[in-house]
């Protein structure tokens, strides 16, 4: 059975160059060979460097989801008599003070709607007279609308207060702006897929090395997650548990295109894609629900047409080789998503656009 080509258009994972596939296809090695560990260090420090982490920072890789840093960092970071303080305006947010409570970490939340990014003086307000919040969590492109948080003021208030940044940047890392040096981030978390362009599979810890030294010998609250575990055997060009062989290979290769691409020329090749997206959109009739100023350039979700449901603008997209994402939770029921990372072009957009109006005339809807 021959699988068909899809334009992924969901937030990762994306298109992939065939080189990046075929780097999949290496000969059967062991975990704990040589050939192997010089690889994992390879994609570790290019990792660092293509973030612009400098020797201040070390990249800790898991097997698992952009979801498994996240809980890592979280579950290892926060001591045990300190509390966590959580930027919750979207999915990814309350998952974090899900992880938080699975793991017995005090947590609280600084709440808004889904299409509001958080006010920094707000984070300050909740910091002052609280010396027991040690770590401020919060997701930098939340992927439930397209709403980018105000990452760089965040960690400027949280620096002035004396609490360290954990950021989830799964689906923002070389895709918007990040200074990952900038005081107060500590633990910046995200995969090998989305914006690297990589293979889903692994996922990775950017880590101040100060902070994850201050973390030695403190109890783990995980086996599988813990940073500390994992960075000390890396560094020896080691692993704890059995990693995910091919998806290394995969991610080295991600990453010598990205190298070659540039990481500015990369985030600007997605706002150039953005941009054609939603003006072609927007001559369709359709709304973007995040106001104009906090939108991130990786994810747009779309306001659905009167008259339209979502199933049928997926199944319609579907036949023309185009995969779009539902909205989570009730946005389903009035938005929808569309993603421009990965190999994607502003002329892949055109095309985009153009089986959206021909989606719209099959289903009986006049474009625009």
């Amino acid at each position: 059975m021959t699988t068909r080509e899809w334009v992924l258009l969901n937030p990762g994972p994306g298109n992939t160059t065939r080189a990046v596939r075929e780097a999949l296809v290496t000969p059967d090695l062991c975990h704990r060979e040589a050939e192997f560990f010089q690889v994992m260090r390879e994609c570790r420090e290019g990792l660092v460097r293509l973030a612009g982490g400098g020797d201040a920072f070390t990249a800790v890789c898991f097997t698992g989801s952009g979801t498994a840093a996240v809980e890592a960092a979280l579950c290892s970071a926060v001591p045990r008599d300190r509390t966590l303080l959580v930027v919750d305006n979207g999915v990814y947010g309350r998952r974090m003070v899900q992880m938080a409570e699975a793991h017995g970490i005090p947590v609280e939340a600084i709440r808004s709607d889904i299409f509001t990014p958080v006010n920094p003086a707000d984070v300050g307000a909740r910091l002052a007279g609280r010396p027991d919040i040690s770590h401020v969590a919060l997701v930098h492109h939340e992927t439930t609308t397209g709403l980018l948080n105000p990452l760089p003021a965040v960690a400027e208030v949280a620096a002035r207060h004396g609490r360290r940044l954990i950021v989830d940047a799964t689906s923002s890392l070389f895709g918007e702006p990040l200074d990952l040096t900038q005081d107060g981030m500590d633990f910046v978390t995200a995969s090998a897929t989305k914006c690297a362009q990589g293979i889903s599979g692994v996922a990775f810890v950017l880590a101040r090395r100060s902070a994850l030294e201050a973390l030695k010998g403190q109890p783990r609250r995980s086996v599988y997650l813990d940073l500390v575990t994992h960075s000390a055997m890396q560094e020896q060009d080691n692993t704890p548990f059995t990693p995910a062989v091919q998806v290394f290979f995969a991610l080295r290769q991600a990453l010598l295109e990205l190298e070659r691409e540039g990481v500015d020329a990369r985030i600007k090749r997605y706002a150039e894609n953005a941009r054609v997206l939603r003006e072609g959109m927007a001559r369709l009739g359709f709304t973007i629900l995040v106001p104009e100023g906090c939108r991130s350039s990786i994810l747009t979700t779309f306001r659905l047409l009167p008259g339209l449901t979502y199933d049928a603008l997926h199944d319609a997209m579907k036949r023309r080789g185009y995969i779009i994402y539902a909205g989570q939770g009730d946005i389903r029921t009035y938005a929808f998503r569309v993603a421009n990372l990965g190999i994607l072009t502003p002329r892949d957009m055109e095309g985009v656009v153009a089986a959206f109006a021909d989606s719209l005339r099959e289903l009986g809807l006049r474009p625009g």
